[in-house]
């Protein structure tokens, strides 16, 4: 196959890059809303938050306070690169890596602007122009290129967790035309989430497979810049998988990468060979056809339960949406309700889920104030985990600020990457809650009620957003 450079993605986004008029909305969370209704003023660990209209939230402009660690000026960047009135230097990289590429500047910007995309393409030209990467992303490319994933474990290790809990029949398992895409993290690091969720996948009856020969998805190399790692990463998957009917993730990130990423990085009119969905859709699907419910539980019972949005199976799926159905439209006016509307069906997925342990379970389901579109990123993302540590974990916190503001024991995500930064912030910081998966709970505490035995084709459906593109393929 062959690569595409970051300097071609960022040439193609340049209409995109000169929209941006320097407004600064994407500083903010709730943009366009300062009369919100919030909580109030709450003294978090980091910091005294008033949860209210609008609210600061651009991680690198909280942590840095300097204009060009916000959106805003890292655009004016891109713009400056394109016109050739800058070069780029590692004074430049220093200045557009630490960033958790977390969407929310995309989010709150009214000229509709993939920020994300501009900021990946800059990092990726930056690398081609001859700026070295900071040393601890030389150090996970390196171990990504020897060992097929950023953590330096073993190939035959990969699926250790899969043995160790008894699923080893799954492993390789001929035949099967479903998937199981594990990703780096929860093989080697968050295991549990990779065995509450095959789990979970044997109860419901799924005749999946594991890839033994699976590599790293490439998110992190996309995200750093480092896109011919990425590419390679991407092409190995492509042709493991290429087999299967329908993918499944635990992953946010493994999920965004390969939904999302791949088409944009793949050859021109090349298309994914299989169908993607995240395990929570699935999930939500069957508690709507009343499939499945879920048994009470008494330690459970009167706990109140939030949820983190991961910026990869949220924000960043529905600045996608938007954009396809902005790409849909016969003109500049298209109709903003109907993106709103569809966005929104996109986050209510877990909320399904969540509301329905309310229901059956006796937990109090409470939202955070930052939520949806608007939530605040973990930290974990773009790169900023392994080569910005600290600034990382404060992130974090500042999150488990607001979970804490509502008074939630129990803070869950459906991304093994966000479960490890929250869980380390509150650890670090003291939050004093328990952080956890909405589908490693379910697992967990043996909370599964199967009502009618799902088929094959429950299994097989499209996710929304595959349906929505194929009503829209048949509308043309």
């Amino acid at each position: 196959m062959a690569n595409k450079t970051g300097m071609e993605r960022l040439e193609e986004l340049k209409g995109q890059i000169f929209k941006c008029i320097h407004c600064k909305a994407c500083r903010f969370a709730y943009s366009g809303e300062p009369s919100r209704k919030g909580i109030g003023e709450y003294k978090g660990k980091q910091k005294t938050v008033l949860y209210e209209g609008m609210v600061d939230s651009c991680p690198a402009g909280i942590e840095y306070g300097w204009e060009a660690f916000w959106n805003a000026g890292k655009v004016w960047i891109a713009r400056s690169i394109l016109n050739g009135d800058l070069e780029f230097s590692e004074e430049v990289r220093d200045v557009i890596m630490p960033c958790i590429t977390c969407g929310m500047c995309s989010a709150q910007c009214e000229n509709k602007i993939p920020t994300v995309d501009i900021i990946e393409s800059l990092r990726a030209a930056c690398i081609e122009a001859g700026v070295p990467m900071i040393e601890k992303h030389e150090l996970v490319n390196r171990l990504v290129k020897e060992l097929n994933n950023p953590y330096g474990g073993k190939a035959e290790e990969r699926f250790k967790w899969a043995k160790d809990a008894g699923l080893e029949k799954y492993i390789n398992n001929k035949g099967a035309k479903i998937g199981y895409f594990v990703g780096c993290t929860a093989s080697y690091r968050q295991i549990e989430v990779a065995v509450a969720t095959a789990k979970l996948f044997e109860q419901l009856g799924i005749n999946f497979t594991l890839i033994e020969e699976e590599v790293c998805c490439g998110s992190p190399f996309f995200r750093i810049g480092a896109v011919n790692t990425a590419q390679e990463l991407m092409n190995k998957n492509l042709e493991l998988f290429k087999g299967l009917d329908m993918v499944y993730f635990s992953c946010a990130g493994c999920y965004r990468t390969i939904t999302i990423d791949y088409p944009k990085w793949m050859p021109e009119g090349e298309k994914l060979p299989f169908k993607t969905q995240h395990a929570f859709e699935l999930i939500a699907r069957l508690i709507q056809q009343e499939k499945i419910k879920f048994k009470p539980n008494k330690e459970l019972k009167g706990k109140v339960v939030t949820y983190h949005d991961p910026c990869h199976t949220g924000r960043h799926f529905g600045i996608d949406f938007e954009q396809e159905l902005i790409k849909q439209s016969k003109n500049l006016m298209f109709d903003m309700r109907k993106i709103t509307q569809k966005i929104d069906e996109w986050f209510e997925i877990p909320r399904v889920i969540l509301r329905k342990l309310q229901e059956d379970v006796g937990i109090v389901f409470k939202e955070m104030y930052r939520i949806k579109l608007n939530s605040m990123c973990c930290g974990a993302g773009g790169g900023v985990r392994a080569g910005y540590p600290d600034f990382s974990l404060r992130t974090a916190s500042l999150r488990c600020d607001e979970a804490n503001a509502i008074g939630a024991d129990i803070l869950t995500t459906e991304c093994p990457f966000c479960w490890r930064n929250l869980t380390d912030a509150n650890e670090l910081y003291g939050h004093g809650m328990k952080v956890m998966g909405v589908l490693q709970m379910i697992t967990e505490y043996g909370l599964l009620d199967i009502v009618a035995s799902p088929s094959e084709q429950d299994f097989l459906t499209p996710s929304i957003r595959e349906l929505e593109e194929e009503g829209s393929k048949k509308k043309k």
